[in-house]
């Protein structure tokens, strides 16, 4: 596999893209919840400016193909969402992805990260074979934890 793709910050630019994968993942993962999901826009849209420090977009061959971003909630790095277009999936860069957010926490100062995936999203395979572990499981969501380490830097 030789695939060429990037990872950068992402842009202001760059929200149209992230409100297209939500809408798709929603549609595609969730449409139970696609009425709550849209009358909640205005948080989406506060949750996206204010993650853009921790939002990173992959790009192949130089078009965007999937973001990812992670918050801070209760002293751990969260990933909120990962997202890669789907003609481009099974490639490896939901993967690539989920390495920057890992990486980007660390270097941060985060010793615990975690993440929840609806029940029969097949992105809970990519997490389980990056090393997540399944501490709880919910009536909807299953939640993760990856194996703590001492941070590089201090957590603000």
């Amino acid at each position: 596999m030789n695939l060429k793709h990037t990872v950068r910050k992402a842009q202001p630019t760059d929200l149209p893209m992230v409100y297209k994968g939500e809408l798709n993942y929603i549609q595609s993962i969730e449409p139970e919840h696609e009425a709550r999901w849209k009358d909640a826009m205005h948080a989406h849209l506060r949750q996206w400016t204010g993650a853009l420090e921790r939002m990173f977009i992959v790009e192949h061959d130089g078009v965007p193909a999937g973001y990812c971003f992670w918050e801070v909630i209760d002293g751990a790095a969260c990933l909120a969402s990962i997202f890669v277009v789907n003609e481009l999936r099974q490639r490896g860069l939901g993967r690539v992805l989920l390495d920057q957010y890992i990486a980007d926490a660390r270097a941060r100062g985060f010793a615990k990260l975690t993440l929840s995936v609806f029940h029969g999203n097949p992105a809970q395979f990519l997490y389980e074979s990056a090393g997540f572990q399944c501490v709880r499981e919910g009536a909807e969501y299953r939640d993760y934890h990856y194996p703590d380490v001492a941070p590089t830097h201090a957590a603000p």
